[in-house]
């Protein structure tokens, strides 16, 4: 059985998630490959390193060059800071490994499209844009293929976050212009965009805005000193797809006690709505008679079953982490799921504009 030795760059909450996912997929599901914990590039390893070595990485050190050098080594997962993408992309594509990076590609449109058209086509290339694999989200993607609403008219997506309303929550990269690129917008908001162009197409027109309520943030905790915010927490964009569907994105991280993903599509023959932050079945709502049963499509199988799941949010990494792997042994069976790099450069993109037309006003 092929091993897929991974390089994982970054410690952080999403690294974990990964690990998490990358050693369960072998217990929980029959696979024709092996995850293997290689290398872990961390800023400070002599820190990590005992509970690396439990986790059952082989080697940790603090440069990316040297873990995607190392002969072993066969992917990369990239969970560091917005900022530091490129890096790992670059080192990745000139070392001949595949690359599994979490979005989005890097802090700006820019640098995200030339790291993106700098990595070698011929590898495998996958973005973390892991609600296409949400059980809910899959369901509805094969329920408008069959056309069970009709035409859809409207799509309204709100995805709504509280931690940053908390002014007393200090300075970090996520609120850093530098280091993350965007607040909400970038954050979060590149999710409900990707729903969007691959259930209903590119954007035809659109317009947002974005608004910053908190200001300023403690340095450190503890700290009297305070550091200005430039990143958005909250933003809302009206648009029209190529296909005709209208609607609205709105995304927030200061939703105190209101967090939810919410999908809201209207068709000529009924609706479908879900909160991703708990259905794994969406709710079809008819013009006339009742649905007689829901779709379950092929890529459910990517996922773990009901008596292994690990939440729904770990369970759609896990699956997007399983589909990358497939694609990498020549196993896809599914055509059209996989966000790439350039799903991921499509959204980035409206994202940017909507930043740029913002800060000229």
């Amino acid at each position: 059985m092929r091993k897929i030795p991974f390089v994982l760059h970054g410690f952080g909450t999403i690294a974990r998630t990964h690990i998490v996912a990358l050693r369960a997929l072998p217990v929980i599901k029959k696979v024709p490959f092996i995850p293997v914990l290689d290398t872990l590039v961390t800023r400070h390893p002599d820190l990590h390193k005992e509970q690396a070595n439990a986790m059952g990485f082989d080697h940790i050190t603090d440069s990316i060059a040297e873990a995607v050098n190392r002969e072993s080594a066969a992917a990369v997962s990239v969970c560091t800071p917005n900022a530091s993408h490129p890096e790992s992309i670059r080192a990745a594509g000139e070392a001949g490994k595949a690359l599994y990076c979490e979005k989005p590609i890097a802090d700006n449109y820019k640098e995200s499209a030339q790291a993106a058209a700098g990595f070698p086509a011929h590898l495998t290339a996958q973005v973390a844009l892991i609600f296409r694999y949400h059980p809910a989200v899959q369901r509805t993607t094969e329920l408008l293929r069959q056309q069970s609403i009709g035409e859809v008219l409207q799509c309204k997506i709100s995805y709504l976050r509280s931690g940053y309303l908390d002014q007393e929550r200090p300075f970090s990269w996520r609120v850093s212009s530098e280091m993350s690129g965007g607040g909400a917008i970038t954050d979060i908001g590149v999710h409900a965009l990707d729903l969007i162009c691959h259930w209903f197409g590119d954007l035809a027109r659109f317009e947002g805005t974005t608004e910053t309520f908190v200001n300023e943030r403690r340095a450190e905790p503890g700290s009297e000193r305070k550091v200005a915010i430039e990143v958005d927490d909250w933003a809302a964009i009206n648009y029209e797809t190529v296909t005709g569907v209208r609607g609205m994105v709105e995304v927030s991280r200061i939703a105190w006690g209101s967090d939810a993903f919410t999908v809201q599509i209207v068709g000529t023959q009924g609706s479908i709505v879900m909160d991703l932050e708990k259905d794994v079945y969406p709710k079809v709502h008819l013009l006339r008679g009742a649905l007689s049963h829901c779709p379950e499509p092929a890529g459910l199988q990517l996922l773990p079953d009901a008596k292994a799941t690990m939440g729904i949010f770990v369970d759609s990494h896990f699956a997007a982490l399983h589909h990358f792997m497939l694609r990498l042994v020549d196993k896809d069976e599914f055509e059209g799921l996989a966000p790439t790099l350039a799903d991921a450069l499509r959204v980035e993109q409206y994202v940017d504009q909507v930043r740029k037309k913002e800060g000229a006003r």
